[in-house]
């Protein structure tokens, strides 16, 4: 009997969940041989064939592996069975006419300078509009420190990151040192010759590139590349001495309907000469590295912050007093450190997080409700970062197994 194309998705959770799923697309592309263009997704549950929102992302355009399938589940899905074997929804892949990109929300708007260079990305949905920095002097006044940070983040239409002031209808006079997610500094390891305990690289003041940008009814995507910095260090397969021309990579998602973005951040290495490059080692290498964010933005002289121990993965700033804005960082890596006031700036915030070679960020911004957002936060990390919804590819639909995940080849 013929076989159908299928994704088996499962809820690790123990109540119904629905959500955005994500799932490497190369292994798809080979195994299935449907076109990222004449992609459609249903849900082998909904007897109407209803088609699910989806989308393929081209991450890294040097690197196809790391292109990604997201797309939305238009039902909840049951929990996995308690042997979490079985899986909690199927999902049916066809060729078919796809629903048109960048229509709708959520969207991406870029600018360009004169010499045709990225200035800044606009991302937006029906909740938020993002004004993301690429150049350190984005007013060409001199104040080169904005590179890589949103400065303006407006939550249904006000501003967030100076919100007393929006409240009242003010638009001018907000502070103009406003920003947020901002990767002010990294940290790698130091080279073994002499010894140092790490190697610090500072961006704030450094452009970014826009490598790509990909829109769609599922999410508005952009991977943004740092200013490239050499590195001495130990190469991580090997372990020797290599000099290596380095890129922070930063990969920025606004999902549709979302009040929060979802950060992927890795470090990309390359041999800085031939005499560097090491026989059997990787010519690309990516490397641990920690990241310290900084933000300015106005919480109120009074501000509850929220870190949860003995695993602090996410933290939650809130203001006490109306329009009672709130922000939280929530990881897949531990907060080591939260420094508030930074340099005794009542506005200044830093972060500091652990190592990681794969980092996923979450920025979630709230307004209006005097109390909770902790427990916001909280939630949004189990179900995006701790326990989110993944998706395999079934080898063999029409099966006479009892156990489907028997037939599962995990992506």
């Amino acid at each position: 009997m013929p076989s159908i194309n299928l994704l088996a998705v499962f809820n690790p959770s123990n109540y119904w969940r629905t959500g955005y799923v994500s799932i490497p697309w190369q292994p798809i592309a080979q195994k299935f041989q449907i076109p990222a263009t004449e992609l459609i997704l249903t849900d082998l549950r909904d007897l109407s064939h209803t088609i699910i929102n989806a989308q393929v992302d081209r991450i890294d355009p040097e690197d196809p592996s790391r292109d990604t399938l997201v797309f939305s589940l238009n039902q909840a899905i049951s929990p996995v069975s308690e042997d979490k074997v079985l899986a909690s929804a199927f999902v049916k892949l066809d060729r078919g006419e796809t629903i048109p990109q960048g229509m709708g929300e959520p969207a991406i708007e870029v600018v360009y300078g004169t010499s045709g260079e990225a200035r800044g990305v606009r991302l937006s949905n029906s909740h938020l509009i993002v004004w993301f920095n690429l150049i350190p002097a984005p007013e060409d006044n001199g104040r080169n420190w904005y590179s890589g940070s949103a400065s303006s983040i407006q939550l249904e239409h006000q501003e967030i990151l100076d919100p007393f002031l929006a409240a009242r209808g003010e638009w001018l006079g907000q502070d103009p040192e406003k920003r947020c997610m901002q990767v002010a500094q990294l940290q790698l390891p130091g080279p073994p010759h002499p010894k140092s305990p790490y190697y610090e690289v500072c961006l704030f003041n450094h452009s970014y590139r826009l490598v790509s940008q990909s829109s769609g009814p599922v999410r508005a995507c952009i991977t943004i590349a740092s200013e490239p910095f050499d590195y001495m260090g130990a190469d991580p397969v090997t372990g020797d001495s290599r000099h290596l021309v380095c890129e922070l990579y930063r990969v920025i998602s606004l999902y549709a309907g979302a009040d929060y973005l979802v950060e992927e951040l890795f470090v990309k290495g390359k041999p800085k000469a031939p005499e560097d490059r090491i026989a059997g080692a990787p010519e690309i290498v990516n490397l641990s590295f920690a990241v310290r964010y900084f933000a300015h933005m106005n919480m109120g002289i009074t501000a509850d912050i929220e870190q949860v121990f003995p695993v602090p993965d996410w933290c939650a700033v809130g203001s006490t007093a109306p329009p009672y804005p709130a922000y939280g960082l929530a990881t897949n890596v531990h907060i080591d450190s939260l420094i508030h006031p930074h340099e005794g700036n009542q506005s200044h915030f830093c972060w500091q997080l652990s190592p990681g070679k794969d980092v996923t960020a979450v920025h979630m911004f709230m307004r209006g409700k005097p109390g909770g957002f902790d427990a916001q936060v909280g939630h949004t990390w189990y179900e995006l970062i701790y326990k989110p919804l993944r998706a395999e590819i079934y080898d063999d639909a029409i099966a006479t197994y009892p156990r489907m995940s028997d037939r599962l080849i995990q992506v």
